[in-house]
């Protein structure tokens, strides 16, 4: 969908189908399911009360990711700045009790790659396979080229490899 509706009824009904994969994206930036549902909420209140900016060139979801990842990122430095808390990666995420030892080892040496990435790589690799973005998507939510965003999520999912546990693989 390019152009968000114009009836506020078909607004809120894009906005809640795309909670969830909001909702995916700032938990696997944060960490914390707590703090992901307030994100999430001020995310979507953020783009109802924006929405005269959105430009329709672009695609509607690009622009809502892009609010979400400002919102993550905004939350992020203002954690940096508290007293006591140190600058580090970011924490590793829950994982599910019902998923299995292997797919929760698995899930948990991602989560541990994932949080020792720089931001931008981290933040393009949960866009694309947490928040289901694709590379044109991350492109337009970024303001950057294509060819940009391929070559950073390449150079990222390399760096991430090597971080990765042989056994886990």
């Amino acid at each position: 969908m390019s152009e968000p509706p114009d009836e506020p009824e078909r607004l809120e009904d894009l906005l809640v189908a795309s909670a969830p994969r909001v909702y995916g994206l700032l938990f696997r930036m944060v960490g914390r399911r707590d703090v992901a549902e307030d994100l999430m909420q001020e995310t979507l209140l953020h783009a109802f009360r924006a929405l005269k900016s959105y430009r329709p060139e672009g695609k509607f979801q690009a622009w809502l990711f892009r609010i979400a990842t400002n919102q993550a990122r905004d939350w992020i430095r203002r954690q940096t700045r508290r007293p006591g808390v140190e600058d580090g990666p970011m924490p590793v995420a829950e994982t599910p009790p019902d998923s299995g030892a292997v797919a929760r080892e698995r899930a948990r040496a991602v989560e541990k790659g994932l949080a020792s990435l720089s931001e931008p790589d981290r933040e393009i690799l949960l866009m694309r396979y947490y928040g289901d973005m694709t590379f044109k998507e991350i492109a337009q939510a970024g303001g950057e080229p294509l060819g940009t965003v391929l070559a950073r999520a390449h150079r990222a999912l390399k760096k991430l490899g090597a971080l990765m546990p042989e056994d886990v693989r």
